[in-house]
């Protein structure tokens, strides 16, 4: 953990803000430093970095739970993130199109 956390303004600095996002998510779940809650933190950490960066709020929703599992045991296993990136970015963009839809509905 302290070598995570020393790692993570590096992070920030040398990736685009849902990269690092990301990455940190998968660090930290790929860690599994808690008994349980592991992936909750992660998400939650992961929110926090884009919050800072004035994205939207981003949920994993249940349906789509086989594939975020699946993004994160093939960036375990074969030390290629890019796939876990390309689908947090996926639900990144979801997340930005729904809070369109709200307020287009409001206006």
């Amino acid at each position: 953990m302290c070598d995570f956390a020393h790692e993570i303004p590096l992070l920030k600095q040398t990736h685009d803000p849902i990269t690092y996002a990301a990455l940190l998510h998968l660090k930290l779940v790929s860690i599994h430093p808690f008994i349980d809650g592991n992936g909750q933190c992660a998400r939650l950490l992961m929110n926090l970095a884009l919050l800072q960066e004035g994205y939207a709020i981003t949920i994993i929703p249940p349906i789509v739970r086989s594939d975020y599992i699946q993004a994160i045991k093939t960036a375990q296993t074969t030390h290629n993130q890019q796939p876990f990136i390309n689908f947090v970015s996926c639900m990144v963009c979801e997340a930005q199109r729904e809070y369109l839809r709200l307020f287009e509905a409001l206006g």
